[in-house]
């Protein structure tokens, strides 16, 4: 009897030690868990803080560039024969032009002479024209400003006449002869479509606003449009704070205008943001600061399912440690059992622990490659605004040349149409990069020759390398395909473009051949070559190491070749051999076409 009673309170006692052990070990796994938690909430925070960053300075550039195009656009206006003669109904042409050329950020560009009288306001009614021309707008200090400095001047907000609260941006007009100060030429820019231009470029998901004040604390931007023209350092401003941010927020905003980078994080109400600004310089002048305000909303998402994560994890420990105690009663009978149980449990809780780890991991790389993105994105649309701007400006000068000196009348024609041609073929380009990321890429095939397709092919770029000292030679064969002759015609003319770029003397040479079903259609310069760190994403969408071209043409080629189902490749000339080799393969059909004659050896003359 006594025995019996031994072994009770010894059961007891080992009842007691194994629930302390549970509740220890459910403590610990409790505090992991939130250490985890906490761990995760932050870096969902950091991600925030620097996408914040990442915008403002991106918006910064943004606008930076757009304000630089009409900054050009306004050197170019002042300096057009007509402006500097005064000749009002042909300088409004070009003038107007301007305006179009801007008009996704400008309201309009205006004239005034010496006197601060308008001269013109571009795309205006005579109408209204005849009501308003001759305005003094002397006191403007846009044209004081101007005046005096003789340099460009970027002003603060201004109500205009017509209610309207805008941005200027102003260049004096000298006389290229005498010097003589003889008027400015300004644009007008409305703070709500500067607004709708950086609200566009933001991330939707982001949740995030975008402000900016002048280099004196005045707004310029704001999502509350009645604060527009006040300055944050006045009372009015200052007693809308909150009084727990108040000096805090008041400093950062001093630190802001002083000509630098830089985030913080303000919280108030129970909610937190952060707030990122970027300075936006011109001729190395601060013309004021963009902020980008981004809520802690992601972060608190994700700290809820977290939370939810962590109260699921801690229900499961609670259980395991009721069980645990339950089964200390029969430990002596099955502690075998009881240790297998612990062990799966311990194995599932590890599986958990690793399988979240992987999903942030995976997270993180998601999010890297979509900062790549984004970044290749901006560059691309720096790259297209370059090239889009580069035959826009050529195209209004030699226009002016037409009205200006018609002696020259064939010549600027030919230099019109052919930035004409750049332009369209840019605006097609991009065009096809929307249809083939869509999936609306459409091909009419029908049976060729490829002979046919090739030879007007080279008569295209035959014209367009007119001037260069390049031989181009092919040799034709008949070889029948069935595929999209305006598609794989647009793929050898992308080939030939790509030789010409980087070819600036010698020999182009245009094969096709028939190889076991299939057309192999190969063209080899004798350029500089292929750059080896570019060489393995060649065919991939804005690829491209400098500013002479989208990075587009190879990409579009790939999608139409593979949309064929063909392939295509390139590689430097082995050898001792100069240039590279591009060429792609498609299926070739069993018999043959129409026996045309062409000429073996094509060439360019000197």
């Amino acid at each position: 009897m006594g025995k019996s009673v031994a072994l009770s309170e010894g059961g007891v006692s080992l009842l007691f030690v194994i629930g302390a052990v549970a509740l220890i070990l459910s403590l610990a796994l409790i505090q992991y868990s939130d250490f985890i938690s906490s761990q995760i909430v932050e870096l969902a925070k950091d991600d925030l803080r620097r996408t914040a960053a990442i915008h403002a300075h991106d918006l910064g550039r943004s606008l930076a560039n757009k304000i630089g195009s009409v900054t050009s656009s306004l050197e170019v206006a002042v300096n057009l024969p007509t402006v500097q003669d005064n000749e009002i109904e042909r300088a409004r042409i070009a003038i107007n032009a301007a305006q179009d050329s801007t008009s996704d950020l400008t309201d309009f560009y205006m004239w005034l002479d010496g006197d601060g009288s308008i001269v013109w306001i571009s795309n205006i009614n005579q109408t209204t024209y005849r009501t308003i021309k001759g305005t003094d707008l002397s006191y403007r200090p846009y044209f004081t400003e101007t005046r005096d400095s003789l340099k460009t001047y970027y002003s603060s907000v201004i109500d205009s006449n017509d209610d309207v609260t805008r941005i200027y941006v102003a260049q004096p007009i000298v006389s290229k002869r005498t010097g003589e100060f003889l008027g400015i030429m300004s644009a007008g820019i409305r703070v709500d479509t500067l607004g709708t231009v950086l609200n566009s470029e933001l991330l939707p998901e982001s949740h995030s606003s975008v402000g900016m004040l002048d280099r004196e604390g005045t707004i310029l931007y704001s999502m509350n449009h009645t604060l527009i023209g006040k300055n944050v350092f006045d009372d009015e401003f200052q007693s809308l704070l909150p009084a727990e941010i108040k000096d805090s927020f008041t400093g950062y905003l001093k630190d802001s205008l002083s000509g630098g980078s830089g985030q913080a994080d303000f919280s108030s109400g129970g909610t937190t943001s952060s707030i990122a600004y970027s300075p936006i310089v011109f001729d190395g002048e601060q013309f004021a600061t963009l902020y980008v305000v981004t809520p802690h909303q992601f972060a608190g998402d994700i700290g809820l399912l977290v939370n939810d994560q962590r109260d699921f994890s801690t229900a499961i420990v609670m259980i395991i440690a009721g069980v645990a105690i339950g089964k200390g009663v029969l430990v002596v009978m099955w502690s075998r059992k009881i240790e297998k149980v612990v062990d799966e449990r311990t194995g599932e809780l590890r599986a958990k622990t690793e399988e979240l780890k992987r999903s942030y991991d995976s997270l993180s790389i998601a999010n890297q490659q979509l900062e790549v993105h984004d970044r290749m994105q901006k560059e691309f649309i720096n790259v297209a605004a370059h090239e889009l701007r580069t035959p826009t400006q050529a195209i209004l000068v030699y226009a002016e040349l037409l009205l200006t000196d018609p002696k020259e009348r064939a010549e600027t024609i030919r230099a019109v149409y052919r930035n004409s041609l750049r332009l369209q073929r840019l605006t097609n380009d991009i065009l096809d990069v929307t249809r083939i990321e869509s999936d609306s890429l459409r091909l009419d095939k029908q049976d060729i020759n490829i002979k046919n397709i090739v030879q007007t092919t080279i008569e295209d770029a035959m014209y367009r390398m007119a001037e260069q000292e390049i031989k181009l030679i092919y040799e034709p064969k008949d070889i029948m395909i069935r595929a999209d002759g305006v598609r794989i015609a647009q793929v050898i003319s992308n080939l030939l473009d790509n030789a010409l770029k980087f070819t600036k003397k010698g020999s182009i040479t245009v094969t096709t051949e028939k190889d076991d079903g299939r057309l192999i259609v190969s063209v080899t310069d004798t350029g500089s070559g292929i750059d080896l760190d570019i060489m393995p994403r060649l065919f991939s969408k804005f690829a491209t190491k400098s500013h002479r071209g989208t990075g587009l043409g190879l990409f579009i080629s790939r999608s139409i070749v593979e949309a064929h189902g063909g392939s295509i490749w390139c590689g430097n000339n082995g050898d001792g051999k100069s240039g590279a080799t591009f060429a792609f393969s498609l299926p070739a059909l069993d018999y043959l076409g129409p026996q045309d004659t062409l000429s073996a050896d094509l060439r360019v003359s000197d």
